[in-house]
Formats: C-alpha cells, structure tokens, sequence
C-alpha cells in the first residue's frame, strides 16, 4: 500500500514537472503571437504586413470586409491589402479586445479594432471590426494562414453597423 502511494506521488510530481515547461511554452507563444498582431496592425505598406505576418502560399485565405468576399493565396491578398494601403492614409488602429489561443504549433487571435484614418479626399474614417487570425508555426516563425475581418449586420436595415457595440 505505502509502495503504491509512494509510486502515485512520484507519477504526480513528474507530470506536473512534465506539464510546467510546456505550460511555460504556450505562454510564451501566446506572447509572440500578441505581439505580431501589434505589430500586423501597425504595419505601413502592405509588403511589410505580408513579410511579418502572412504566409507567402497559395494556401493562404483571407476574407476581408470588402468584396469580393475571399482572396485565395498570397499574392491576392498582397492585391487586397495594397488596394486598402492606397485607400487609407494615416491609419491608427486600437484593439478593444484581444484573445490569443494557441498549442504551440496553431494559435487563434480574437479580436475587436477601431481604424482611425482619412480616405484620399480628406473625408475621416472611423471604424469598428472584428478580426480573426489563424496562426501556423513553420521553421520556427508564426505566420497567418487565414484571416477573417468583418463587420456586424443590422438586420433591421440590412446594413454593417461600423461603429458596433
């Protein structure tokens, strides 16, 4: 009885030294990811967004807020996103929310961003939208594999609600 005990504490302490590393490695990777998100919505040109955080493959998928709906593989979302760096000037996004989710190997970023920004003719930008990240750990970097950025619909009227709550 005594040997079993003493066997069952030894099987709990190693699997509790076994889990705290592991437990230290999803940490620290929800911290690499939470700051490439900073860094992803601060980015300036759309080369430098897609250096930093998108995989450069045909396997990348990002569906945007403006049509049309999907953008498959990298250089259309290079496109994309480019199209919106000319639309924009001095853009300034805020997260009101961010929840990171990650294994080690995939991570999920949840967020909520306010754009601050002027179009080309002066005219103030203000938005509110909601952003999800899939994150895919390859040769040691982080990179997105698929990005989702939408906006609430009122039913009522059938529009997005920009300034959603």
């Amino acid at each position: 009885m005594l040997r079993t005990q003493k066997f069952a504490g030894i099987l709990a302490a190693l699997t509790l030294i076994a889990w705290v590393p592991t437990s230290n490695a999803f940490a620290d990777a929800k911290a690499e990811i939470t700051d490439l998100e900073h860094k992803c919505a601060n980015s300036t040109t759309a080369d430098e967004l897609m250096k930093q955080c998108y995989d450069n493959s045909n396997d990348l998928v990002v569906y945007d807020m403006m049509t049309p709906r999907e953008f498959d593989g990298a250089d259309a979302v290079h496109t994309d996103f480019q199209n919106g760096f000319n639309a924009f000037k001095n853009p300034k996004i805020e997260f009101l929310s961010l929840h990171v989710f990650t294994d080690g190997k995939m991570g999920d970023a949840e967020s909520v961003q306010h754009m601050t920004a002027t179009d080309n003719s002066g005219k103030p930008i203000d938005v509110i939208f909601r952003v999800t990240d899939v994150w895919r750990k390859e040769k040691g970097e982080w990179k997105i594999i698929h990005s989702h950025i939408s906006l609430p619909v009122d039913m009522a009227t059938g529009k997005a609600d920009m300034q959603s709550k």
